[in-house]
């Protein structure tokens, strides 16, 4: 059980009578400075246990809405994803209709001027035939009546002869010419015709994927906007992060204010800083992220280490220390911080459970708290920090290689 009893702890370390009084005032500072830094409810709570359940449903609501939220993202940037691409293949679509409607465009322009010329032709082929038809007509029968009446003059009449029937030969030319030109003429008129109906199915076809093209621009338009969304709460929840390391930041300088003034314990230990790549890891398991990492954003940098591992597990003490904290601290779950001295302190952050109280002494190596996923982690695993007067340090450089 979680629980604050820095009175009872005190107790433990009150050695010498004449410290007596320094020693009450301070554990009162200590008291009033994590009153301020965590929840009422838990601190005053008649129940510590039903205080703990309570923040214990409170941060599995908060992990199933950011499991929620992470799954929405997650299917908004697929939806995104597949509009893109189906906005790529309608757009190149409609790419093709254009070109194919301007090159459908300038064969009907041919076909119209064609139209036209073979009109004209025909006008004039007409206008040629019906003037060579009256002449026929006017000469033809009086000059076949003067070659027969005409006996005396037989030579002429050979002549004559030739003479219509070349006549008759440029008046069938012209008619079979006539006759081209009106079939020439069917044959485009007919042309135009199928040209002009692929042109309104092509028309058609266009107005169709425009319409297409336009439902998919205003999906991806609601698409941006909610990843927009998105995005606002994403720097929200960076503000957040920043807002809990400025917090831990303010916690740790208190700390390191009141800390040194309260008891030492006697025994002669190894200074902390004579432990550096001498540790062993407070618990086993995958580093996901690394000292100096850019967090969300990029804006951020992780000032320590988060170790992946199955809930439950023991988190050890990497080194001799008291208590400084033991509580709930917001973005970092359930929080143990301990005092080595010297400025020196280690975090461990996301608890399930922690098993040691404010003031108590600890030894290497002795199991503080188990692995959880408290303060809204998706993943379970421990933070952990090492700090030199309020300032980060890498942890990896402290601990054995290998």
């Amino acid at each position: 059980m979680v629980r604050i009893s820095f009175y009872s702890g005190t107790l433990k370390y009150m050695m010498f009578s004449n410290l007596k009084w320094r020693t009450v005032l301070l554990s009162g500072l200590l008291s009033l400075l994590i009153s301020a830094l965590i929840s009422p409810a838990v601190l005053y709570a008649d129940d510590d246990e039903a205080a703990l359940n309570k923040v214990r449903r409170d941060i599995g609501r908060m992990q199933k809405e950011i499991r929620e939220t992470q799954m929405f993202r997650d299917s908004v940037q697929k939806e995104v994803h597949k509009l893109e691409i189906e906005l790529a293949s309608i757009s190149k679509e409609l790419k093709r209709v254009k070109s194919k409607i301007r090159k459908q465009r300038r064969k009907l322009n041919k076909l119209q001027k064609k139209r036209t010329n073979l009109k004209k032709d025909l006008k004039t082929q007409h206008k040629l035939l019906a003037s060579q038809v009256k002449s026929a007509y006017m000469m033809g029968q009086q000059e076949y009546l003067k070659i027969i009446l005409n006996l005396e003059d037989t030579s002429s009449i050979g002549r004559t002869m030739t003479y219509y029937n070349y006549f008759n030969q440029a008046r069938l030319d012209r008619i079979k010419k006539s006759r081209n030109t009106l079939a020439s003429l069917a044959a485009v008129e007919k042309k135009i015709h199928k040209q002009t109906a692929a042109l309104k199915e092509t028309k058609s076809q266009q107005t169709t994927k425009q319409k297409e093209l336009k439902i998919v621009t205003q999906s991806r338009a609601i698409v941006v906007a909610e990843l927009h969304k998105q995005l606002r709460n994403q720097e929200q929840d960076l503000s957040v992060l920043v807002e809990n390391e400025r917090r831990l930041q303010k916690l740790i300088r208190q700390l390191d204010e009141v800390m040194p003034a309260i008891l030492t314990d006697p025994g002669n230990r190894t200074p902390f800083a004579k432990l550096k790549g001498k540790l062993n890891w407070p618990t086993k398991g995958k580093l996901r992220n690394i000292y100096g990492k850019k967090r969300k954003a990029g804006r951020v940098k992780w000032n320590g280490v988060m170790i992946m591992a199955q809930v439950g597990q023991d988190v050890k003490a990497v080194s001799h220390g008291r208590v400084a904290f033991a509580e709930f601290l917001r973005g970092y779950g359930l929080l143990l911080i301990i005092d080595h001295g010297d400025g020196y302190m280690s975090l461990y952050g996301h608890n399930q459970t922690i098993y040691k109280e404010i003031g108590e002494w600890v030894e290497t190596g002795e199991t503080i708290a188990s692995i959880g996923t408290s303060g809204g982690q998706k993943h379970s695993g421990l933070y952990f920090e090492i700090r030199n007067n309020g300032k980060p340090s890498n942890p990896v450089r402290w601990f054995r290689s290998g």
